[in-house]
């Protein structure tokens, strides 16, 4: 291993050790920060580009919502226009009815309101816990429209490049934040939920409600994103609601 790359698994595990022994979350970005910028004016959708048969704002939070009259026919997403970001902590409060949702950070636009790159997902029970199956997604390590399932929640993986199939990289988990079935006691189904995401260098940790859900190293090369766009997802499929609200992101500093 290269010096350069020593130097690097150490700065990570500068990261994993405080969560991954429990220390509180209030600062593992490990990283001086900027200002906090608000994304979201609690008023209108200034600064946000999305299908406006999908998205709105009311009492004070984003809304998106799909009915049976008016379906996505793919994921559609609410893009951030007003600049890309690469390290930072970013945090909100989000409700979800009905199915499936997540953040998109350092993603690509693919398409008309069409987004790739990596998620923290978030979305309504869609298991009864008496069927003994649990959601695993709130909270995972995806990778839309690409790598696809990197991390499920309770886990800490690395990444890395598959020379074979770069949309199946190879998955080493390292750890553990926590069993899923505990995990899944944060999360507030019928309530709002505070979701952090931060993005220091190529190290991903995602909380949800005070309670890290997973944790990423992503080594796989060929694939990861330095920087990129925020957006947020309304899943096709059944009818579904998000709500958004407090969205603000602090840069952190480049190393």
């Amino acid at each position: 291993m290269s010096v350069c790359a020593i130097q690097r698994r150490l700065r990570q595990l500068s990261l994993l050790v405080p969560v991954l022994f429990g220390v509180s979350v209030a600062d593992v970005s490990g990283q001086e920060a900027t200002a906090e910028k608000v994304l979201f004016d609690g008023k209108t959708l200034d600064g946000w580009d999305g299908d406006p048969r999908f998205w709105r704002v009311e009492d004070g939070a984003i809304v998106g919502e799909t009915t049976a009259d008016n379906k996505a026919e793919q994921n559609t997403f609410l893009i951030y226009r007003g600049g890309e970001f690469g390290n930072f902590d970013m945090s909100f409060e989000y409700q979800v009815k009905g199915f499936n949702s997540g953040v998109q950070y350092r993603s690509e636009e693919i398409g008309e309101w069409s987004i790739g790159g990596y998620q923290c997902d978030f979305e309504d029970r869609w298991h009864s816990t008496d069927s003994g199956k649990v959601d695993k997604f709130s909270g995972m390590f995806f990778d839309e429209k690409g790598r696809m399932f990197m991390g499920q929640r309770g886990d800490a993986v690395v990444v890395r490049t598959n020379s074979e199939n770069g949309k199946k990289p190879l998955i080493e988990k390292i750890g553990t934040v926590g069993d899923p079935v505990q995990l899944e006691k944060a999360i507030h189904r019928d309530g709002w939920n505070r979701c952090r995401v931060i993005a220091n260098d190529f190290q991903f940790v995602h909380i949800i409600n005070d309670r890290v859900m997973s944790i990423g190293i992503d080594e796989d090369t060929e694939h990861r994103k330095s920087s990129g766009l925020i957006a947020f997802q309304l899943h096709s499929g059944p009818p579904m609601q998000i709500r958004i609200r407090n969205l603000k992101v602090r840069e952190l500093a480049n190393d």
